[in-house]
């Protein structure tokens, strides 16, 4: 990664309008933004980009990812995979919360927060929720007061199932203590500390939320219902939870198909909380990416199944500004500068001097181009050129180079190798040594 990088001409989004100009990042955070920068003297380690007609929009912040993979509903085979960088980086994300989901049980939080440091050390910013569906919910320490006080990466608790049969029906009680330890733990933890509630078809809607609210003096803030816009009768309950002063999340992941004729698209979900009055900046939106999709009939038998996808939250925001007409300041905002509020992400969702240089660039029409994050571009012309660790297919073991070689034996397929970091220290420079004292421990 160059010591520099100066990007000219970029019509600026931030996600206010700015107009045209130059931008200079450097040791993953914005250096400064001008109409010109010139920069004189030798400077022997610096990338010049020219944006010329490109638009330029903070990095996107996905707040509700299975980075880990989740699902399993209908059986073990249903279980969805981990997520690649390149999914990510591709689609214009550069921040992401990674959640667990129905499956507390083959799926735990601690695999979730290793996924989340791996994807962080390949070059995107992660955090998670400590939790899963259920109530007693999955922790690594013990409470989730304790997950936000002494991890770094878990800034909320999450995803906590309310209104769906999968749940685990917590009472008004259970989800006040719950509440309470995320705010609690976030207010000690100096982190956002927000309970983070998947919402499903039940006939109970918000209901369990409002009346959490009624009865308690918790602050609306602390609390982020998602999946909204997953059927009518449930989006006019969001809209009122909106006008009220919450937080409210649509699913870009969930939106009608073959098999779903009673979900609301996203794009047009946002414009229908925006034309009641909702305010702007209430309004969220997530992918629920790599999550099981599951559609039962209504004797609960499971009759298909779909995993969502991350490139869904671009593909909605785009049609928010194309296709209802939503300005392209309100509609970037609601994944990057609203996102940030909700999560206390100070250094994200904006484009200013001094922040995290998290830059997603589009054409005109609005097709994802280019994509830094912490300054280090990871998207170029529309390809990733920045890959997982194991994401190439000729890396994982028995994976076949072609069709014709499937099932066929190869000699050099063996344990593909990966070179440590160049930074890392060699413990044995002598290569002789080093021969006599490697070792190759198994599984």
């Amino acid at each position: 990664m160059p010591a520099l990088t100066l990007i000219r001409h970029a019509n600026l989004f931030a996600p206010k309008p700015l107009g045209v100009k130059d931008i200079l990042i450097g040791a993953g955070s914005i250096l400064a933004i001008e109409d010109s920068i010139d920069l004189h003297g030798a400077i022997p380690d610096i990338e010049v980009m020219d944006a010329q007609g490109l638009y330029c929009f903070p990095g996107l912040i996905d707040q509700h990812v299975h980075m880990a993979g989740g699902g399993g509903e209908g059986g073990f085979h249903y279980r969805t995979p981990e997520i690649s960088l390149s999914h990510i980086t591709t689609a214009g994300v550069t921040t992401l919360v990674g959640v667990l989901g129905t499956d507390g049980v083959t799926r735990s939080t601690s695999e979730l927060l290793a996924k989340a440091r791996g994807l962080d050390f390949e070059g995107v910013t992660t955090y998670i929720y400590c939790g899963a569906y259920q109530v007693p919910t999955r922790t690594l320490t013990g409470t989730p007061r304790s997950d936000l006080i002494h991890i770094d990466k878990v800034i909320g608790v999450g995803e906590i199932a309310i209104s769906d049969t999968r749940s685990s029906h917590p009472s008004e009680k259970e989800l006040a203590e719950l509440a309470s330890e995320a705010r609690v733990g976030g207010l000690l933890g100096g982190k956002a500390g927000v309970l983070h509630l998947h919402v499903g078809d039940d006939d109970s809607k918000l209901d369990p939320l409002f009346q959490v609210l009624k009865k308690t003096e918790l602050p609306k803030s602390v609390f982020t219902p998602t999946h909204v816009n997953r059927n009518p009768d449930l989006l006019e309950d969001a809209l009122r939870y909106g006008l009220e002063g919450g937080f409210v999340d649509v699913t870009s992941g969930i939106r009608p198909d073959k098999h779903d004729h009673v979900s609301v698209k996203p794009s047009k979900a946002i414009r229908k909380l925006l034309d009641a009055g909702v305010h702007p900046s209430r309004i969220t939106m997530s992918s629920d990416s790599n999550g099981s999709s599951p559609i039962f009939d209504d004797k609960g038998k499971l009759v298909a199944m779909g995993i969502g996808s991350i490139a869904t939250l671009w593909e909605e925001t785009r049609d928010a500004i194309v296709e209802e007409d939503i300005p392209v300041e309100v509609a970037v905002g609601i994944v990057t500068r609203n996102v940030a509020r909700v999560l206390k992400l100070g250094h994200k969702g904006h484009i200013h001097a001094g922040l995290d240089a998290d830059l997603l660039f589009t054409d005109e029409q609005y097709r994802i181009t280019h994509v830094f994050a912490k300054g280090r571009q990871l998207v170029q012309a529309a390809k990733p050129i920045v890959f997982g660790t194991f994401e190439n297919a000729d890396r994982v073991p028995g994976a076949p180079d072609s069709k014709e070689s499937s099932g066929m034996p190869d000699t050099k397929r063996g344990r593909p190798m990966i070179s440590p970091d160049e930074d890392d220290p060699d413990d044995f420079p002598d290569p002789d040594e080093r021969q006599r004292k490697s070792r190759r421990p198994c599984c």
